[in-house]
């Protein structure tokens, strides 16, 4: 028995401090939260009440609802497809009507008051055509996404570019084809007539109007959307950088075209987050990769404000791409469980990402970098501070894990974009890790990349005096 007072009275002194630095933490508790999830109001498979029922079970606290706002897709030559054009839409938030999903959710709030439900969508900025039909059409970045979060009336939806579907581009070749058999009919007419000089007048238009398409540059869909977006208040999300969607066959014989764009994520205008764990993967979030670069430009003042990562899994269906609701929540540090109070823990990178196989439900009960003057920073946090600061807190499962399961994996300690420790992280037992920073501004950030247990926290942003 004496051999095991020492180590219990060890792990009870270390929960009492892993508690103490909770108090301390500004008030903030920690909260799960679910983003990215689809209902019957476009293409998901359960109504908002089951989803509600169903997250509740996996430890939920906040849920966000993000159908998509449209999916549409218009078939027209350029550069007039807005005018002429055959459009299908699918089953979406403009086939079902947005009066009736704002309506819902505010019912499922009601009928479930500890669940904090928020609006959102998944958006496609704007797509592009090539080819012509059944030859060789093939239609680009149909499935590259926007996802926005926050919306509490319809206006903020219409709002979006991608609702009247702006930025669909026609195909050019169609153009070509519709504009080259107008002008040379209309030319041809003119000439049986003996008009030679209107058929010239025909010819020199045609030309002035291929030369000024020639040289337009067409907008950029992805910065209109993202300035749209945040012009309505809401929280922008990159969705899925890294996808596996590639060139394959689509309906119609036409061929679908998204290759990966983890390039576009921290290109200016900047929004909020970008996906980070989710179904594929990239290289945004390696350690010394771009989203290491892109804080360390933040802490320079090259960049206006930080991106942050979040999980994000796409769910339609249970066992859709082996996913099941709640695979790939987050953590999140709030100062109230209100609407308002998530995304303004959301908007200051209070997260952790998760990716976790079913089963597993995994989550951090406390989780902060503790400054040399007792103060706790959330994930997000940024603060001034001494040379020493430590990363403290414990890991949880809800509920418990089964007998046997895994209970602890190595973690990559980052700063400044580079591993400086991999300790271990144990189920149930308060951590704490030393860092020495020398003067200067870092970011201290953590990764667990096993299989399909995938931890990453925002960073704590922290400025050590010169």
């Amino acid at each position: 028995m004496k051999r095991l007072a020492l180590p219990a009275l060890l792990v009870m002194a270390m929960l009492a401090v892993a508690g103490q630095a909770r108090a301390d933490d500004g008030g903030l508790a920690v909260h799960r939260l679910l983003l990215d999830v689809r209902s019957t109001h476009s293409d998901g498979e359960f109504d908002v009440d089951t989803l509600v029922k169903m997250s509740g079970a996996r430890g939920i606290d906040t849920l966000v609802v993000t159908d998509h706002d449209r999916k549409g897709i218009r078939l027209g030559p350029a550069p007039v497809a807005n005018w002429i054009g055959w459009t299908v839409d699918r089953r979406s938030l403009y086939t079902t009507g947005l009066t009736p999903f704002f309506a819902d959710l505010e019912r499922a709030g009601a009928r479930h008051p500890r669940m904090t439900l928020l609006a959102g969508t998944e958006s496609t900025p704007g797509y592009a055509w090539s080819g012509i039909p059944f030859v060789n059409l093939t239609l680009h970045d149909a499935e590259r996404a926007l996802i926005t979060v926050g919306e509490t009336r319809p206006a903020q939806i219409r709002g979006l570019p991608s609702y009247d579907l702006r930025y669909a581009r026609g195909s050019a070749a169609l153009g070509v084809l519709l504009w080259g058999g107008l002008t040379g009919g209309l030319m041809l007419w003119l000439l049986r007539r003996g008009r030679r000089g209107g058929a010239v007048a025909v010819a020199l238009t045609a030309a002035m109007l291929a030369l000024v398409g020639w040289l337009h540059t067409p907008a950029d869909a992805d910065a209109a959307f993202i300035r749209a977006a945040r012009g309505e208040g809401l929280f922008v999300i990159w969705a899925h950088p890294g996808t596996h969607s590639g060139v394959r066959p689509g309906p119609f014989g036409v061929r679908l075209d998204t290759p990966p764009y983890p390039g576009r994520v921290f290109r200016p205008p900047l929004a909020d987050a970008f996906a980070a764990v989710y179904g594929d993967s990239d290289h945004l979030a390696e350690p010394g990769g771009p989203w290491d670069v892109e804080l360390a430009a933040y802490l320079r003042g090259a960049q206006p404000r930080a991106v942050w990562a979040v999980s994000a899994g796409d769910f339609h269906a249970q066992g859709e791409a082996n996913e099941t609701l709640g695979n790939f929540p987050m953590d999140l540090w709030t100062a109230d469980q209100t609407p308002a109070g998530v995304l303004t823990a959301m908007r200051r990178g209070h997260m952790v990402a998760w990716g976790l196989p079913g089963g597993r439900n995994l989550a951090f009960a406390s989780l902060g970098c503790e400054l040399a003057d007792g103060r706790l920073l959330p994930p997000g946090g940024e603060a001034a501070a001494g040379g020493r600061v430590s990363v403290v807190g414990l890991l949880s499962e809800r509920p418990a894990a089964r007998p046997g399961a895994r209970a602890s994996w190595p973690v990559q300690l980052i700063v400044d974009g580079r591993v400086v420790a991999m300790p271990t992280l144990t189920l149930g037992l308060p951590f704490r890790w030393p860092l020495s920073l020398a003067p200067g501004a870092h970011a201290v950030r953590l990764r667990l990349w096993q299989g399909a247990v995938r931890m990453l926290s925002n960073p704590f942003l922290l400025r050590v005096p010169r």
